[in-house]
């Protein structure tokens, strides 16, 4: 964890940098690049402030430790469905949503339909038939 601490601040900070420097370099008339930089440094500092605050609260990791084995990580990383359909509907539902957005927006609202069923039946796929608890 003290590694990915040190990243995102590093991001953070790189970014930031980089962002008054290309905002001097277009005179601050840019209207993407530098506030779109600016939001990346957020970013950065962002997880570098919630990676921190979560190393408070946690003992140290197996990561963090110079003398560690890979065999030292192993465990149950979470609980992950053996198979599901659901992502195949949501990825059709969004390349279709994509697709609406070049084309017309009309579209895209309709995509947003079969897309809202794919993403409810997969954060709901645990809670009914064989997978429920």
């Amino acid at each position: 964890m003290k590694a990915n601490i040190g990243l995102f601040l590093g991001l953070g900070v790189f970014v930031l940098i980089v962002a008054f420097i290309y905002g001097f370099w277009s005179g601050f008339s840019d209207l993407a690049g530098f506030p779109l930089l600016l939001l990346t440094a957020g970013m950065g500092f962002m997880l570098w402030f919630y990676l921190r605050m979560v190393a408070k609260n946690h003992d140290v990791l197996d990561g963090d430790n110079p003398e560690g084995e890979i065999e030292h990580m192993a465990g149950n990383y979470g609980e992950f469905a053996p198979w599901s359909w659901w992502p195949l509907g949501l990825g059709f539902s969004a390349a279709f949503a994509f697709f609406g957005l070049a084309f017309d927006w009309w579209v895209f609202f309709i995509a947003l339909i079969p897309g809202l069923f794919f993403v409810t039946g997969w954060v709901l796929e645990f809670n009914r038939k064989r997978y429920a608890h």
